[in-house]
């Protein structure tokens, strides 16, 4: 089975941010401050969440120097205490769905425990995978713009798109020979 994705309509999304909220109340916060794990984007004419897409060949996986990125069954996974903040995945991800926070440590040396250390911290959909009832986002979205993208929907999804080709194509060759 290939991977899995949450993916936004924007014909339906109306940028509300619930969403977001689901996504912070499903996570720890990062000192203190609850942080979404996706974006929501908003032009004059859209808005739609943008989040990982899990990618079977991920540009972010193969960019990072340290593995903290890495393959877990089908998703693209962390390992927090492997990331050294340089970026690479940030750069590297076509859909602008990692970001890079860091956060307030402390370190005990010589028995003296040193804080405002900044570790960094990836932020990336995990596709809530301790919550057995799917992604937060998904089951609290009001407009039921998010939906969880797998092989199987993809194959549905190109099916139709082709019958209505054929069908676009067969009103078009009517219309052809009426002229």
């Amino acid at each position: 089975m290939g991977n899995k994705f949450i993916a936004g309509n924007p014909n339906l999304c109306i940028g509300c941010g619930t969403c977001m909220a689901a996504c912070m109340m499903e996570h720890p916060p990062i000192d203190g401050v609850p942080i979404p794990r996706l974006a929501l984007i908003k032009t004059r004419q859209t808005s739609v969440p943008i989040s990982c897409h899990h990618c079977q060949d991920a540009p972010c996986v193969a960019s990072c120097p340290e593995q903290a990125l890495y393959y877990e069954g089908t998703r693209v996974e962390v390992r927090e205490n492997r990331c050294i903040g340089c970026s690479s995945c940030v750069l590297a991800c076509p859909y602008g769905a990692i970001e890079i926070v860091l956060t307030t440590s402390t370190k005990t040396i010589g028995g003296v425990v040193y804080q405002n250390s900044r570790k960094p911290y990836v932020l990336k959909c995990d596709l809530c995978v301790s919550k057995p009832e799917g992604p937060a986002c998904v089951s609290t979205c009001l407009t039921k713009s998010l939906k969880i993208v797998d092989e199987a929907s993809i194959k549905t999804s190109t099916q139709d798109k082709r019958v209505k080709a054929a069908q676009a194509a067969e009103i078009a060759a009517s219309q052809f020979e009426l002229a």
